[in-house]
């Protein structure tokens, strides 16, 4: 969707310099440009597309006097019949797309929803783990055959639903954010953020830098952006030299001066205040994570705003803000041309960062959750909860990802996600779909050896504890019995206090 409208914004440019604007300066700018301006209408004013399709009205009438032959007059050397059709048609495109242009909404922000916001941390610091738990992700793949260059995945693959990653420790929670009626996450309707939440969001980020397990084992930046320099005679050159491209990365495009400049003051003054460099940096860092600038983004993308484009396909396709290379394509205007934007899609579908698409898209679009909070009836279905912390639904979600992953990885027609010709399924689910869920009378047989078994060594067992349990009595009575005698004998008792040790359970 991405490429086709790409695509036709650049048709539509290379068609007006080349064959709209050298019309009109040739045959109508005479009388509408010169210096009488017939029917108040200026052709020479307009120079670009944009301008053209700024005027919805005038491309109207211009189709209406081209195509009954009004213009150009009878004076003027006329269209021959191609040229009248084909600027007919093509004004027609133009008029489509001013029409669209005028419905088009007004540029939409939303912030980052948890899923966007966890990714892009772990990618500005290159933190390998999640920094809280997502019950977003509804399956891990213990067999990685997303981070190798094969085209198929394997027949038999290892992967349990759910997430177990808990995150870094003492990090405030991130509410789960709301899902639209058709299941997603991402809508900006959804992603508003209140005062309150704002406030949320600075505790959060501190509660991330603050945290035991963000330190240089597990942080990938930390010995360039938050270790003390060797030299701090120059520590304003220092700390703008680790500020400039982390907030490119975190603000997704070019920083103005003045931007960078407020950080780099502010940034200079804590590490002032503090007791250490780092501390000083961790603030900094809060304050970037919690500024509009890194919590909103665009949902709507504009012609002229490449960066708004490369935010917009990070954001759909690995969930997290674009990095370096993608920002560089931005800036060297790479993602206008149909063919280099075509190579940076392919590159990014390629990238392992392409797993967060799988663990995001295919489990909303096809509404997961739903099967995990089904409650089939007991009676009918009485195997489907056997194991309480293991039901059959995390079994039947898993199946359709592993489908999902499969048609993607190996590039196969999307109408297999409706009839597969293939399935993955552990032995519980062939066994639920295909047969009885109980042992089959080899089994019992087996099982019921096996208890006999068992049994027999229990019984084994408990006559030789009994036979020595008397032999150590037998040593042992005699001289038990000969010191309660004594004592006896020397405090003058008629019942001496019987010594036999008296287990806890016997109180």
């Amino acid at each position: 969707m991405l490429l086709a409208l790409s695509s036709s914004s650049i048709a539509f440019c290379d068609q007006f310099n080349s064959f709209l604007k050298p019309l009109f300066e040739q045959n109508c700018v005479k009388c509408h440009g010169g210096e009488k301006t017939k029917g108040k209408v200026n052709l020479k004013e307009i120079e670009t597309k944009a301008d053209f399709l700024a005027k919805p009205e005038l491309i109207k009438e211009l189709i209406e006097v081209i195509d009954f032959g009004d213009m150009p007059p009878e004076n003027e050397q006329p269209l021959s019949e191609e040229q009248r059709t084909a600027t007919v048609l093509l004004l027609k495109d133009f008029m489509r797309q001013a029409a669209t242009d005028a419905k088009r909404e007004k540029p939409r922000l939303s912030r980052l929803n948890r899923f966007q916001y966890n990714n892009s941390l772990r990618d500005l610091f290159r933190i390998e783990s999640d920094l809280f738990e997502l019950s977003e992700k509804m399956m891990t793949r213990r067999t990685k055959y997303l981070q190798t260059s094969a085209e198929t995945i394997p027949q038999v693959v290892r992967a349990s639903a759910y997430h177990r990653d808990k995150g870094f420790r003492e990090v405030r929670p991130f509410p789960k954010d709301l899902r639209a009626a058709h299941g997603f996450d991402n809508q900006s309707d959804q992603l508003t953020l209140s005062p309150l939440l704002m406030d949320t969001f600075l505790k959060l980020s501190v509660s991330i830098v603050e945290s035991p397990d963000f330190n240089e084992r597990t942080v990938g930046i930390w010995k360039e952006f938050f270790a003390p320099p060797a030299n701090s005679e120059n520590l304003e050159g220092e700390i703008r030299d680790r500020l400039k491209p982390f907030l490119r990365l975190a603000f997704r495009s070019a920083v103005e001066k003045e931007v960078a400049d407020r950080y780099v003051h502010y940034a200079q003054a804590q590490v002032k205040s503090e007791e250490s460099f780092t501390a000083g940096m961790k603030k900094v860092v809060s304050a970037i994570l919690s500024s509009p600038l890194f919590v909103f983004r665009h949902e709507t993308v504009a012609d002229n705003d490449p960066y708004a484009l490369a935010s917009k396909l990070s954001f759909s396709l690995w969930g997290s803000c674009p990095d370096d290379g993608l920002l560089n394509a931005a800036e060297k205007g790479s993602l206008t041309n149909p063919n280099e934007l075509a190579k940076v899609v392919d590159g990014m579908l390629e990238d392992p960062k392409i797993e967060r698409f799988l663990d995001s898209f295919p489990s909303q679009w096809m509404q997961l959750e739903n099967a995990l909070a089904a409650t089939p009836d007991p009676k009918v279905n009485r195997y489907f909860s056997i194991d309480k912390e293991y039901p059959a639904s995390l079994a039947m979600v898993v199946e359709p990802l592993l489908l999902f992953d499969a048609i993607f990885v190996e590039n196969r027609p999307i109408a297999e996600l409706i009839k597969p010709s293939f399935a993955y399924r552990n032995e519980f689910l062939e066994t639920w779909y295909h047969g009885e869920l109980k042992p089959s009378e080899k089994d019992l047989k087996n099982a019921i050896e096996a208890n006999d078994k068992k049994k027999r060594k229990i019984f084994d067992i408990e006559r030789e504890i009994e036979k020595g349990e008397r032999e150590l009595a037998t040593l042992i009575d005699p001289f038990r019995k000969r010191i309660l005698a004594e004592r006896a004998v020397q405090e003058d008792l008629s019942e001496p206090v019987d010594l036999r040790p008296i287990a806890a359970w016997e109180f």
